[in-house]
């Protein structure tokens, strides 16, 4: 049942991204890019983020001021918080986008576990980011988001009081509590940049940029709201001042109203098992036989294609002796296989085979998918 429910939603997502077609068309189909979108917003944000950097001061009595002398006083600053802050929530639905479409058309099981925990990993550091960004503004919101946090780590059975005391450095809120908040937000960032490689390390090609005309309708996205609709502050945090309420961003803060509502370790409790199963999901499905492609001693010549074509480096080359005329060998790391066939119809020398899947019916397939037309 369960296989037969994700084989309906992989035809709806296909026939959808058919439908943009029509739209965009091939070459631009935002769905294409589902893993380099996320990428260019993710770029928009180092690059907005290293300049607010150099104006912002994290402490308890600047960081206001700062935040507000850059919105009003610098050249553009306004605009380019804004774009900070856009660019965040535009992440946030492309990254959920495409952990959908990578469910939704079973690319997330065996050898690409991997990208799938990395996936997992990213998204959750991505809540912290933001975060913690909200706290830099130093805000009534960030005021009662700092103590909503706090009260909610240390309930927290064993670990709850020393994580609460790491999150506010100390043992109450002090400018120290800001230098935290700023390395957690700078910090995990950068630590963005390592789980993205892990995220890339099966994939031999990876798209991780879009076309030009795509990157400038998708920031048309953020720049055209930044400058219409400014991003501003509330009113300046005030430590003998606790505020009852604060807009909640739905992408990001979604969290405090349960907080707010649910006793945090039941909150805690539906976070650790939401996540639990996250990691639980590419072990869900695991198929009756496995026929990773094989490769005829007879007839491989050493051409490397499959090789080169195999977009998850299941395939490699190897030095032959025992041959007098051809110098390598393809091997398949069974492991990585995903049996897409793709070996198959890059050798033209019949040398690669998947045992389940007759050759023809897979180069057939393969010419199918050549003949349709392309429009740009």
């Amino acid at each position: 049942m369960y296989r037969k429910t994700l084989d309906k939603l992989q035809v709806l997502t296909i026939a959808f991204e058919k439908l943009l077609n029509k739209v965009f068309s091939q070459q631009y189909n935002p769905f294409y890019y589902h893993g380099a979108v996320p990428n260019l917003f993710m770029w928009t944000l180092f690059v907005t983020g290293l300049l607010l950097f150099a104006y912002y001061q994290p402490t308890l009595d600047s960081a206001y001021i700062s935040v507000n002398y850059i919105s009003t006083k610098i050249p553009f600053g306004g605009v380019v918080r804004g774009m900070h802050r856009y660019a965040a929530d535009a992440m946030m639905i492309t990254v959920v986008l495409h952990a959908l479409r990578v469910y939704f058309t079973d690319r997330y099981r065996k050898y690409r576990w991997i990208a799938w925990y990395s996936g997992v990993a990213l998204f959750l550091c991505m809540f912290v980011i933001g975060i913690t960004g909200y706290i830099l503004v130093w805000d009534e919101r960030s005021y009662m988001i700092t103590l909503m946090m706090t009260d909610a780590l240390k309930a927290i059975p064993l670990v709850g009081t020393s994580l609460a005391g790491l999150f506010i450095n100390g043992e109450v809120i002090t400018h120290y509590t800001m230098a935290m908040s700023f390395f957690l937000h700078v910090g995990i960032s950068f630590f963005l940049l390592y789980l993205l490689w892990l995220h890339y390390l099966r994939i031999s090609r990876p798209a991780t940029d879009v076309p030009l005309g795509l990157g400038l309708l998708l920031m048309a996205t953020i720049i055209i709201p930044a400058g219409l609709i400014p991003v501003v502050s509330g009113k300046p945090a005030v430590l003998t001042e606790t505020p009852k309420e604060f807009p909640v961003d739905w992408f990001y803060l979604w969290i405090f109203p349960l907080f707010s509502n649910i006793p945090a370790m039941v909150v805690w409790t539906i976070v650790f098992i939401a996540v639990a199963i996250l990691l639980l999901v590419p072990f869900l499905i695991v198929d009756e036989q496995k026929s990773p492609a094989t490769v005829s001693l007879d007839n491989c010549v050493g051409c490397t294609l499959c090789a080169k074509d195999c977009p998850y480096e299941a395939i490699y080359m190897v030095p032959r002796t025992d041959h007098p005329k051809y110098k390598q060998l393809a091997i398949v790391i069974d492991a990585r296989c995903a049996e897409c066939g793709l070996c198959v119809g890059a050798c033209a020398f019949k040398a690669i085979d998947l045992p389940q899947k007759h050759s023809k019916e897979i180069i057939a397939k393969i010419g199918d998918v050549l003949k349709e037309p392309i429009t740009v």
